[in-house]
Order: C-alpha cells, then structure tokens, then sequence
C-alpha cells in the first residue's frame, strides 16, 4: 500500500516586498568615530527596554478574626457609621468617634473645682482677706491638646449626647483649665500669682473682632515710691506682665515671650513682643500715602517721668484692643484682601448671612472623663514654622538690615506670603494707666483664623478648620510671688478707671437689644429707615469699646448654637426623619429612652 503523501508541507518563504520594510537592528556602529561621535548613545536608545511588570492588584483588606469576634459578641454592626460614610455632604463637618456610652454621673452638671493652699505659707494678699489657692485634680491645657468642660444631655442623642458646658465660677475670669500648672487662684479666679518663674494665664473669654477693653491692678508687684521692700526671703522681686495672647502662646512663659502674645512689663514701662521691648507712641495723624520708611516716623514717642518709669503696687493699668471684621479677616487669610477695593475695618460691608457661609465653625471633639468631671479634648494650635523663625532672637537686627530679603520675609503685612504672618489693617492695642491714655502699644496685630493657625497634623487633627474659640484673650503673667487681680467690667461695679468712649456707651450697648427676622429687618419694620437703621446700630456696637466681659454670654450663646448646628448635622447623615419612619434606629431610640428615663429620675 503506497503512502498518500502528507498535505502538510514546510512553509513557503513569502517572496520579498516591495516596500521598504524597518530594520530588526539599527546598523550603529558600536564604536564611536570622527563621523559617528554620538553612536554608543544611540545604540544604547535604540536598545529595547523591558516592559514592565503589570501593576499589583490592591489586596482586600479584612478585619482580623480578634477583631470579627469582638464585633460579633458586641452586637450588629453599626448602620449609623455605614450611612454616614455613605453620605455626601458639601461643607465639612465634625468627626465622631467610637465613644461608650454616657456614664449616669455624666448629667450631672459640672463638679466645682478642689484647690489646695501653698505649704508652708500660704499666698494671701497684702490685706490678708483673700487665700490664693492652686486648682488639683482638673484638667490642664497641654501642648497639645486642650481642654473644656462638657456634659451629657438627652438632647444631642445624634452627636453622642455630648455637649458644651462651664464650670463654677460662672461669669468672666481667668480659666483654671488655661493656665500654667503652677498658678493659683482666687475663688473667684479674678486673682492670680504664682511661686516660680514666668508662669502664664489665660481668660476664659476672647475677643475676635470689634473693640474690646478690659483692666489689672497690680495687688503685689514693684513697690510704690520711696517704699524700699526685697523680696520675701532675700529672693527676686515680684513681677507682673499683662496683655493679650493667642492659644498658641506657651503658659511657661511670660506675655510678650514669642510672636503670639503682646505685653507690657512693670520694670521701664515698656510694650513686649517677641521679646523685644519698645516704647508706647501717638500715631500722627495721616495726610498722604507716604513711604514705609516716612510711616515708621509718623510716631510721637511716650517719655515716662521718673515717677511714672514703672508699674508699681496699687497701678491699674487697662488694656484695649480694636480688631477689624472677621469678614474682612477671612480674606486676609484666604489671601484675596485688596487695599484698594477693602478700605475700612469691614464693618460697612458686613454681611450676616455671608459670615455665616463664610466662617464655618467645625470641632473635632471626644469627650473624656477625668477625676469626675468630663471634658471635651481637642487638638491644639501649634507654632508654625515661619512663627518660630518670626520670633527667632538669633536673628539680630543687623543681619536683618544687612540681608534685604530676610528682612522682608521678617516683616508680617495683609499680602505676605506666609499666612501665619500676614497682618490685620485696623487692629491695634491701646494702653491706658490710672484712667489715663498712655498711648498705643501695638498695631496691625497677627492674624488668627486658619491657616495662619493650624493644628499638629502630624496627630492627626484635620488643619484649616476654625472651633470658634480662636482669637486674642486677656493674658497675665507672674514671677516669683506677683499678684495681680483682674477686672473684665461685667461685675456691679464696672470697672474701676473705665475710659472715657466706654463710660457713654457700655450702657447703651447693655440696652440697645434689636431683633432680627430672616431678611435682617427690625421687627415692625418693611425695609426701610428701621432696616437701615439696624444695620447702622449693628456697625456702631461692634465698632464702640465693650468690656470683655459681654462675651461670655455671646460665647455661651456661640456654643449653644453650634452644638445644635452640630446635631442636625449628624441627624441628617443618620438618615434624618426617613431613618427613624424605617425603623433603623432601635438601638438609638433604646439608648434614648434609657437616658430620658434616667434624666427624669435624677431631676433634670
């Protein structure tokens, strides 16, 4: 049987194309030579590199089995953390954080603060009415973090029942969680002292914008003249620094120490900032623009007398601050303010509802117990970079004179390019002594809304964001047994030297209360002359000098409403009325009766 030959058979060479067809290999020769100087580059171009690895699908990550069983034995997941991570929202809100559940004790209001007296000797004043204690057991401030006061409420069951709250004494004072550990108070916290070095204070109240006043009188610092008195023991001699600080400003350190806080010593009488001493000065009056250097020489310096070198015991010395709009500071910091088009203190332009829109308070909170009382711990504006080499001594001003450019980058203004220096047009710190003007200490202050402050982000905290607290506070600081009490003009009394513009107005500022609808009219009014008129009223008492002390009750009315801003917020993410028609929230409507029956039983 012959074999049928296979149809298969080798390939057939396709015959050669016409076409010019690429080359495998370049003909480069590998040496270079007189007429080929580049051809080892070439030949290494030419050369095909190795394609790269296919990227590596991300791998699923999964709770570990610890983790699944503790979730399961705890109970069903959480819906509410799933809706609200699938909730989109436009603006920023506040983070919650996994938290237990309020505690019985939390509803209760704030426990009064322990103080304990200095041993062996007590500190009292030279009168020997008032003890000054340290506070114990309560929260300080830290570098880090800082701290105030909270309570639960069945209320804000959405935001974890938590809530702003205050501690005895109520009313303007200094703040015992704001303070140097170091320090110690009067029951009323309008007296402060304290044993070591500089140690510093903060009040619990701020001033953001509008004009602000408020007084010290030193109860034990330099001694009165021709009255020769040393130091108890042979030690130092008592000292006060007053002024106003950031919250940036560390509390072991005097007022004035570093670019956040402005201060006026008792020894020579003089303004510190940075601590770099100057004298007060009377601004002349402005005719033309003028170059920075023929501004600098617009100043009428203050010469003291020899009687009046130094603050001494006895000495009430009142402290105003003027601040522009916080819209016209929004701009600064964002970076879009215009000295042509942005020419007054902001006040004209003011926009309420803009405001609003604009200033967006956000606060990251958790609370946490400690010695019975429960605080809300927050994360704490830290020295920025550009802040720190602001402040930096090393810097001499020759080498700043010597070197243009460091000098410039040295020097704070509304456009710099650094948000932390950049400074606020028609703001500035008056002095006042005994009821008589001494002169003007600062001008252009720093700004302070975000980013020219900013958290630690290394910790965690979320930057940009303003908590409604930032902002310039009455600041003292004491050295080696000084005692200085503090007036903030809200008490029966008023103040004790109250400047002249305040004396007219605080009264009428106390009376003229005006209600607004949602379309900013007076009540009664249709638009126009009672409209206009609201809005002029608005302008003149922000623009007016008020006592400090009217913004504790604005802060509290600040905090109240934010925590119920806050509370439609997560209302809305958990769902809002459509969760609740549902059903989903059995283990929140739970937890809700349980606390509204606890809050009837306890009475509140």
């Amino acid at each position: 049987m012959t074999d049928i030959p296979s149809s298969s058979r080798g390939a057939t060479p396709n015959p050669p194309s016409a076409i010019p067809q690429a080359l495998a290999e370049p003909h480069i020769p590998a040496v270079s030579s007189p007429l080929n100087p580049d051809a080892s580059v070439l030949a290494t171009a030419a050369r095909p590199r190795p394609t790269k690895a296919p990227a590596r699908e991300q791998r699923e990550k999964r709770d570990t089995i610890k983790k699944r069983e503790s979730t399961a034995k705890n109970g069903t997941p959480d819906r509410v953390a799933d809706r609200k991570g699938a909730a989109t929202r436009g603006v920023p809100s506040p983070m919650r954080y996994a938290i237990p559940p309020p505690r019985t004790s939390d509803y209760d209001p704030p426990r009064p603060p322990l103080f304990s007296s200095h041993e062996p000797n007590p500190f009292v004043t030279p009168d020997g009415e008032v003890e000054l204690k340290r506070p114990v057991d309560h929260a300080v401030n830290k570098k880090d973090y800082r701290y105030t006061p909270c309570v639960a409420d069945p209320q804000f069951r959405h935001k974890q029942y938590y809530r702003q709250s205050d501690g005895r004494p109520y009313g303007a004072r200094m703040s015992l969680e704001d303070a140097d550990k170091w320090m110690h108070f009067a029951p009323s916290g309008l007296l402060v002292t304290n044993e070591k070095g500089w140690r510093m204070a903060r009040a619990n109240v701020c001033a953001r914008e509008g004009s602000l006043y408020y007084e010290v009188r030193i109860v034990k610092g330099e001694p009165m003249k021709g009255i020769a008195l040393n130091g108890d023991d042979g030690g130092p001699m008592p000292h006060i620094r007053m002024g106003w600080a950031r919250r940036e400003a560390p509390l072991d350190a005097p007022v004035g120490f570093d670019g956040y806080s402005y201060g006026v010593t008792d020894v020579r009488f003089e303004t510190m900032h940075r601590s770099r001493a100057n004298r007060f000065y009377h601004p002349k009056p402005k005719k033309s623009a003028k170059s920075k250097a023929a501004q600098a020489d617009d100043r009428n310096y203050v010469t003291h007398s020899d009687a009046d070198c130094d603050v001494r015991t006895g000495d009430v010395i009142g402290l105003e601050i003027t601040l522009p709009a916080l819209s016209l500071q929004k701009k600064i910091v964002d970076g879009i303010y215009n000295p042509a088009v942005d020419i007054g203190d902001g006040f004209e332009q003011r926009d309420p509802h803009a405001e609003l829109a604009t200033l967006d308070i956000v606060r990251d909170r958790i609370p946490v117990p400690y010695k019975g009382n429960v605080y809300f711990e927050t994360f704490e504006y830290q020295a920025t970079k550009p802040m720190d080499l602001y402040a930096d001594r090393s810097l001499s001003a020759t080498s700043a004179a010597t070197t243009p450019d460091l000098k410039n980058k040295l020097t704070p203004n509304p456009n710099h390019a650094e948000p932390p220096l950049r400074s606020l047009p028609h703001s500035a710190v008056r002095v006042w002594r005994n009821g008589i003007l001494v002169g003007t200490a600062f001008e252009n202050l720093l700004a302070f809304l975000p980013p020219a402050s900013a958290p630690a982000a290394a910790n965690g905290a979320r930057p940009g964001f303003d908590d409604g607290a930032l902002g310039y506070y009455p600041a003292v600081a004491s050295f080696s047994g000084g005692i200085a009490e503090l007036n903030f003009g809200d008490g029966p009394d008023g103040f004790w030297f109250p400047p002249p513009h305040l004396a007219a107005t605080a009264k009428d500022y106390r009376n003229d209360i005006v209600m607004h609808d949602a379309n900013g009219l007076t009540n009664g009014s249709n638009g126009g002359v009672g409209g206009q008129s609201a809005v002029a009223g608005m302008m003149q008492n922000h623009r007016q000098l008020r006592p400090i002390g009217a913004r504790y009750k604005e802060q509290i009315a600040e905090d109240v409403l934010w925590d119920i801003i806050d509370e439609c917020d997560f209302f809305v993410q958990d769902g809002g009325f459509a969760a609740e028609a549902e059903g989903g929230e059995g283990e929140i409507a739970a937890s809700v009766v349980k606390s509204e029956a606890l809050a009837r039983a306890r009475g509140t």
